[in-house]
């Protein structure tokens, strides 16, 4: 027992260090004349160098929505068909597996059967969810993501004093629009959306049903876990395109991997759950 309290007391200053370290280094850095990079790469070694990097551990709730069949243009009916198995089993082993490299953990809070809202423009919202392009820039339609909201329920999303708290919502579609597999939705407190069904890896034609998980050695067409993956990293304060190759944040690369400066916004950003 005395061991468990010596381990909390431990982690709890490691933590007040890590903050103070942090908005020191950021202090002195301001009145130097360094460049941005040259800044972050400065931060990021002292603190590494100062602190012990201890495992972060986040909440998960996913959402299956359900009661929800989705027609593609094409004819295709597109049911949900993601089982709690599947998401404890299979997704959420894989995405530790490729969170492991911050050495952040998540667990599940809870997997809710989520029937959607049905408002009076359900059919319409779901018509043209799944009738939804990208443009010529190869832009995701943002005005689908009103649509995808409308259809949560209220009851089962963070309250006010929940929100930025240590609690992450995954909402799982059947389908979220042509060649799109997910969406942090940054405009919707973070109620991410992604899709079991999806045309991305074949240029918009007919959907089909998503890769669980696939092998991080070879890509081939991405998988559920991984991009959940990638929109819990935008949660965390993540963006696009800020690695160069082999990337899980890449906007148009294929891969799993972090850089240490994403690491470290990752971590931060989990400690400020707390």
């Amino acid at each position: 027992m005395n061991n468990i309290f010596k381990k909390m007391k431990i982690s709890l200053l490691n933590k007040k260090i890590f903050y103070f370290l942090t908005i020191l280094i950021l202090i002195l850095l301001s009145f130097n004349g360094c460049s941005k990079n040259s800044k972050e790469d400065n931060l990021f070694k002292i603190v590494e160098n100062n602190l012990e990097r201890s495992i972060i551990e986040l909440n998960l709730r996913i959402h299956i929505m359900s009661d929800i069949i989705m027609i593609h243009p094409s004819g295709l009916n597109m049911p949900s068909w993601i089982s709690n198995e599947d998401v404890s089993e299979i997704i959420l082993p894989e995405i530790n597996s490729i969170w492991e490299q911050a050495d952040i953990k998540w667990k599940i809070e809870s997997v809710i059967k989520e029937d959607v809202v049905k408002s009076e423009l359900y059919e319409e919202s779901i018509a043209f969810i799944s009738s939804t392009k990208r443009d010529s820039q190869g832009r995701s339609n943002p005005e689908r993501l009103p649509h995808l909201f409308s259809l949560m329920q209220p009851s089962y999303m963070s309250n006010d004093n929940e929100l930025e708290k240590n609690l992450f919502h995954i909402y799982i579609f059947p389908f979220i629009g042509n060649t799109s597999q997910g969406n942090a939705m940054r405009d919707f407190n973070f109620h991410s959306v992604v899709g079991t069904w999806t045309n991305k890896h074949n240029g918009g034609g007919i959907p089909e049903k998503t890769l669980l998980k696939e092998s991080q050695n070879s890509f081939i067409r991405g998988s559920l876990s991984r991009t959940i993956s990638h929109e819990i990293g935008h949660v965390l304060g993540l963006n696009h395109n800020e690695c160069n190759s082999k990337c899980l944040m890449g906007g148009g690369s294929n891969g799993y991997s972090l850089t240490k400066a994403q690491i470290n916004t990752a971590r931060l950003s989990a400690l400020d759950r707390f």
